[in-house]
């Protein structure tokens, strides 16, 4: 199922991270598990590979869920004002980290692990 979305202000912590994000509103209907999912996202007609975030952030006290994608191969642009996303396949749950040091960590293991499902090498 696609979903569509409007895009909101967030906190800047992905910028800061190192892993800016798409912060989104919560579409009707979307309730998909808490977790990290790989997914396929859509700015205008093209489409990219995507990290998405959904649920509760509590490495920084954030008990409300969130919704935020981190685009693959994509340079943030703010005057994106909507985005159509699609879930492909749940990657692990929400957990809580010691520090933003290591989120940071393991947001880029997600993110490998993102590019290697969506594009594979060949052996």
């Amino acid at each position: 199922m696609k979903y569509r979305a409007q895009v909101v202000p967030g906190q800047g912590r992905g910028k800061s991270l190192g892993f800016p994000t798409f912060n989104l509103e919560i579409p009707p209907h979307f309730s998909p598990r808490p977790g990290i999912y790989a997914c396929r996202v859509w700015l205008g007609e093209k489409a990219y590979g995507g990290a998405l975030h959904f649920g509760p952030v509590p490495v920084f006290n954030e008990p409300q869920p969130t919704l935020e994608i981190f685009v693959l191969d994509y340079s943030l642009n703010s005057g994106v004002k909507r985005l159509t996303f699609q879930l492909l396949k749940y990657l692990r749950p929400i957990k809580n980290f010691s520090s933003p040091e290591s989120l940071k960590r393991q947001i880029a293991q997600d993110i490998a692990r993102v590019s290697q499902l969506l594009h594979p090498k060949s052996s």
